[in-house]
């Protein structure tokens, strides 16, 4: 469950320290932002000069690591080296630059490299560093001095080993299967001492001159061993080059457009907003392909993957796309299935909801049609073709009178936007996705020669049911409603599911829980508490305005051109009459993204004004988050999701041609 009170203390934490140059022009611009440097196997989120996690490999792994600068006397101005996921850190005194940090991570050894000039002394402090609900795993960590590479390699100043036993979670309850090997050392005029207050803490001294922090990642003893020697056997400046080298091969996509929209401070802006994001989700991709979902979720969600994905096509990433799609064939190879999330580099663990058979399965099969879209891969779309079937036939099985449920962990749900009351109502957006995905499914099988009469008949009767009562079961008066009550009436509803307990006053997420009445599920305590006076929830249809957008960012078949205009239109005059895309001061961190991408799909004289808007909402490291609270960020920062479907729209919009 992405719930709103799991993160509360770590995202008050990423705003509590000093400001950062902005990166992101007005608006949120100068909101301090967590920024990512990965390289598909070690993960490192900072914010300004400070480290916040470091983890891996693999990219499903605990957070055990952070670096906190201990004198609040700095001002810090981070900048991101363009083209590539290097930081650079100007530690500003009273006059002039007393340090500059640049951070990067290096494949030689797989480490994260800090390089540092200073002027004057500079200090860190370097050492366990978990958020609260993990703290109590802080004892299977050790922290110990390791003097032997002082003496083995020359430079080398101090040296600590830092151990992970198995067991430590790496997101609410999934536990790492295996532990963890870190090497922190120092080189030049840096050296680690020990903390004397706490023997898993270090601090880090630089004095005048240069130095170096590295932590190098090894998944056993053996492996880190190789990786230290590679580090140390490697020069620093070598590494870097390397690093900015085989970051500006993969930028090299992204410059590729035709702008004829911007010129000037505009078009770098929009540059400087492509290139932001194209490093944010590459930092985050895991080498399996997965892609976490941001600083808090070290898990790939399908739902998250979609906006991704769309994001990478659009920026001309087309094999990194190609990789999510691989990422999960390959899960469903081994297991014959897909779930809400899974880990990344770990086989086996799900984060599962509320029925998983809806939506993301969706998901995955329109995901697939825009890939072969894009790129026209007959052979690939053949090769994955049993995952498409089998998320197709999953769908099948929940259709109720033409409709699809809700997903558990379905955006307006897990937002708070709806109630998770509606969970077994039908959904408007699941069953889009159904009929558009099985459309497009069913027109390559049919090219293709694949599929004999029996089964694509059954198919076709499905969606032939979902679509002709698509419009009775979801508009009404005008307005596209994104749940049906009556699909309820004909639920069967499971004894036990996993998911959110509903008891009164009690939400939280269990791997199970268990039927009280109706869509009311209590976790295995509140079963136990007294449920006299619980009564079944008022039964309600919503009307979201930014949900009007979704037929036209899928491009929905379905609907007509006239009525995806019209419901475009009914967002345009709310945003006209109230200056707002919602009824709610909580918004989606892609409302505006999805209003772009449809303001430019038809030619709206709006879309500009929209551009500006959403470009606005960035934080300082050029990212947009989960939520934003009347226009102020709120819950988990460095998203890949909304960033890439509002890159998309924002590249949507600066190719398509003048109008005015």
């Amino acid at each position: 469950m992405k719930n709103y009170r799991i993160f509360v203390g770590l995202v008050a934490l990423f705003w509590m320290y000093g400001p950062v140059r902005s990166t992101a022009g007005d608006g949120n611009g100068r909101v301090p932002g967590v920024h990512a440097i990965g390289n598909g196997a070690l993960c490192v989120y900072g914010k300004g000069a400070d480290v916040l996690q470091i983890f891996g490999p693999p990219y499903s792994s605990p957070s055990m690591l952070g670096i906190q600068l201990t004198d609040d006397g700095y001002r810090i101005e981070s900048s991101r080296i363009p083209e590539t996921a290097v930081w650079e850190h100007r530690m500003i005194g009273s006059s002039e630059t007393e340090a500059l940090l640049t951070d990067f991570i290096s494949d030689a050894g797989c480490s994260f490299v800090r390089c540092i000039e200073a002027r004057s002394p500079v200090r860190f402090r370097v050492g366990v560093c978990m958020e609260d609900r993990y703290a109590p795993y802080a004892q299977d960590i050790t922290v110990k001095a390791d003097d032997r590479l002082s003496d083995q390699y020359k430079g080398v100043t101090s040296s600590y080993r830092v151990s992970i036993v198995p067991g430590v979670p790496f997101y609410s309850n999934y536990k790492s299967p295996k532990g963890y090997e870190y090497q922190i050392l120092t080189t030049g005029s840096a050296s680690l001492q020990p903390d004397p207050d706490d023997p898993k803490q270090l601090v880090l001294e630089m004095t005048s001159g240069e130095g170096a922090l590295y932590v190098v990642a090894g998944p056993s003893v053996s492996e880190l061993k190789q990786h230290v020697e590679v580090a140390l056997g490697t020069s620093l400046n070598s590494q870097l080059k390397k690093c900015e080298k085989g970051w500006k091969n993969y930028s090299a996509e992204q410059t590729k457009f035709r702008v004829d929209r911007f010129t000037g401070e505009r078009l770098q802006e929009f540059n400087r907003a492509v290139d932001d994001i194209g490093v944010l989700i590459r930092s985050q991709q895991g080498i399996q392909g997965g892609v976490l979902a941001g600083i808090v979720y070290h898990m790939a969600y399908v739902r998250d993957q979609y906006g991704v994905f769309r994001g990478l096509l659009a920026m001309g990433h087309e094999a990194e796309a190609r990789k999510i799609l691989e990422f999960y064939f390959g899960i469903w190879q081994e297991f014959g299935y897909i779930k809400n999330a899974q880990a990344i580099g770990y086989s086996g663990i799900f984060h599962r909801h509320e029925n998983d058979e809806s939506e993301i399965t969706g998901y995955l099969v329109v995901q697939a049609f825009d890939y072969y879209r894009k790129t026209g891969d007959a052979a690939f779309i053949k090769r994955i073709l049993p995952m498409l079937e089998w998320a197709t036939q999953a769908q099948q099985r929940n259709l109720i009178d033409g409709m699809m449920p809700f997903n558990g962990d379905e955006t307006y749900i897990a937002g708070g936007v709806v109630p998770r009351k509606v969970m077994y109502h039908g959904s408007a957006e699941a069953t889009l996705l159904f009929i558009e995905g099985s459309n497009r499914l069913l027109d390559f099988v049919k090219k293709q020669g694949l599929w004999d009469e029996m089964r694509t008949s059954s198919l076709e009767q499905d969606v032939a049911e979902c679509s002709s009562r698509y419009r009775d079961n979801f508009f009404q008066e005008g307005l596209l409603w994104i749940n049906n009550p009556e699909r309820e009436k004909k639920v069967v509803y499971p004894e036990t599911r996993p998911g959110v307990c509903l008891y009164p006053g009690h939400v939280d997420y269990f791997p199970e829980t268990f039927h009280f009445k109706g869509s009311l599920y209590f976790c295995e305590a509140c079963m136990k508490r007294d449920t006299t006076g619980i009564e079944l929830p008022t039964v309600e249809r919503f009307n979201i305005p930014s949900a009007n957008l979704f037929p036209i960012y899928i491009d929905a078949q379905l609907l007509t051109d006239q009525e995806k205009q019209d419901l475009l239109e009914q967002v345009v005059d709310r945003y006209r009459s109230t200056g707002r895309i919602s009824t709610q001061d909580r918004i989606l961190g892609y409302d505006y993204g999805m209003f772009l991408y449809a303001l430019t799909r038809y030619d709206h004289p709006l879309a500009g004004e929209v551009y500006d808007k959403m470009m606005a909402l960035r934080d300082s490291a050029g990212a947009w988050v989960e939520y934003y609270v009347d226009g102020v960020p709120s819950g988990c920062p460095c998203r890949p999701w909304e960033s890439g479907i509002n890159i998309e729209a924002a590249i949507a919009y600066a190719t398509s041609p003048r109008t005015e």
